[in-house]
């Protein structure tokens, strides 16, 4: 399978970003806890937003919380603005895969089981999600890229209503127990949907 579209490492724009979507993902014991969240930067930045989103998804009961937005890999929905993607890995013997010719979160044309229609609509190229560093957050290793919210065929910005769906990859190794550096790698294939700013 072949990425589709740009390569999420490729720089973008720099247009000024003020929100995050946050992702989750929770490892024990053999059981998986993803989560997903959204909120405005605070006054404080970035770090400090996510820190208190990660600290939300380890509470025992998230969905109190306004800046919930769900459980899961699919389905991930970034709505009217452009935001930081933030995925943090809580998961003891796990990390993301960075492999020599492949980045972490790779786009994709299409999957056997996705919510979403067939292609070519409205699964479109890469021309949205940019910007790719590793991070930390509150201890944990961490992707961050920025959705720009652009059209993935002409890459200009989504208009109002506009809906454009996305399939990635996200790549993460996890070690055998019995130790040393093997193990394997899983792909993860989330879907969803960007949606332009209401009418």
């Amino acid at each position: 399978m072949l990425p589709y579209g740009n390569s999420v490492r490729t720089i973008g724009p720099g247009d000024k970003i003020d929100h995050v979507t946050l992702l989750s993902i929770r490892v024990r014991e053999g059981a998986w806890n993803v989560s997903r969240w959204f909120a405005p930067i605070c006054e404080r930045g970035l770090q400090a937003t996510e820190a208190r989103l990660l600290k939300m998804a380890q509470s025992r009961d998230p969905a109190q919380y306004p800046e919930f937005r769900g459980y899961g890999f699919e389905n991930i929905a970034f709505v009217e603005y452009m935001c930081f993607f933030t995925i943090i890995l809580d998961a003891p013997g796990y990390s993301f895969h960075d492999g020599k010719d492949t980045d972490p979160i790779w786009f994709v044309e299409k999957k056997e089981n996705s919510s979403l229609p067939p292609p070519p609509a409205p699964v479109a190229p890469n021309r949205s999600f940019y910007d790719l560093e590793m991070t930390d957050i509150g201890g944990y290793p961490a992707l961050r890229c920025r959705n720009y919210m652009c059209n993935g065929y002409t890459g200009e910005p989504l208009k109002e209503g506009e809906e454009q769906g996305f399939i990635f990859n996200l790549y993460i190794r996890g070690r055998y127990e019995h130790g040393g550096d093997s193990g394997v790698v899983l792909a993860i294939d989330p879907d969803g949907v960007s949606k332009g700013p209401r009418k």
